[in-house]
């Protein structure tokens, strides 16, 4: 099943953002970025205390647009990785994400359009639980992966913003790292979930000046019989560019999912790196 979902996320993406003429009249509007970021601190003689440092992250960022006379198809693509080594530790991951987003809509000529859509929420690489001894492994590439479909409403403004609402069905697809915890008393292994509800995804940007911006992406979900209980996701990003290659980035990324944790989970990170847009 993980190898048929990734089948066809790839052949997906890939087709909209590398399959079209770009012709100057072209319907699709594509644009694919790369980004690296890298932090060190040495020390020679130093008796001031202090432990050496290095870290790096990567990052991917890409969207596909095709804008038509009656439908609108829009998929974007973000890719996090990131390790961080101090001293003589070990090599930490810090950054750990693929978020895939892909919608097409009907221009109904009213305030909303309808759209149907799908979400997907994975990670690229093993991550680890460095609080508890011997560092035991929590996810993987796929395993878990959080899949939504979903249909309904959506309002758009531009390119900078778009809420849609909508009934959905969740799954989530797992072969080792999701551990139930609607039970306390059990930890055993719940390799499938699939859940009908509401989702609601909001993405927004803001060019608060010449040079910097900012971007959001804000997703809940409550299946119908759990509606006291949202899944919340809050990803955001403040971009400051130096230069046509330099940019300055903070990420704050916020998370509250029961059957992960009861308690919110939250990651900032800062860092200054290359950004270079390939399309």
């Amino acid at each position: 099943m993980k190898r048929s979902f990734m089948l066809l996320f790839i052949i997906l993406f890939s087709t909209t953002l590398f399959a079209q003429n770009q012709k100057p009249a072209s319907p699709w509007k594509n644009e694919l970025s790369i980004g690296i970021g890298l932090g060190q601190v040495s020390y020679s003689n130093w008796t001031r205390g202090g432990e050496e440092q290095l870290s790096w992250t990567f990052n991917l960022l890409g969207s596909s647009i095709y804008e038509g006379k009656v439908f609108k198809w829009t998929n974007a693509l973000k890719i996090n990785y990131g390790q961080n080594k101090t001293g003589n530790s070990i090599n930490k991951v810090t950054q750990n994400d693929l978020l895939f987003n892909s919608m097409l809509s009907y221009k109904s000529g009213w305030v909303f359009d309808y759209f149907a859509g799908l979400n997907l929420i994975t990670q690229i690489a093993p991550g680890y639980n460095y609080d508890l001894a011997g560092n035991p492994q929590v996810n993987t590439f796929f395993d878990p992966a959080d899949i939504t479909e979903s249909a309904g409403l959506v309002y758009s403004k531009g390119d900078n913003f778009k809420t849609q609402l909508g009934v959905a069905l969740h799954q989530v697809v797992a072969n080792t790292y999701y551990a139930k915890t609607d039970d306390p008393t059990t930890t055993d292994i719940e390799k499938f979930i699939f859940e009908t509800g509401i989702e609601s995804i909001t993405t927004f940007r803001w060019d608060f000046m010449q040079n910097a911006f900012w971007e959001t992406y804000l997703r809940f979900f409550s299946a119908f019989d759990r509606l006291d209980t949202w899944d919340v996701r809050w990803d955001n990003t403040i971009t400051g560019k130096v230069n046509s290659l330099i940019n300055v980035n903070l990420t704050w990324t916020v998370i509250y999912d029961v059957r992960e944790t009861l308690k919110t989970q939250v990651k900032e990170a800062l860092q200054v790196g290359i950004s270079y847009r390939l399309l």
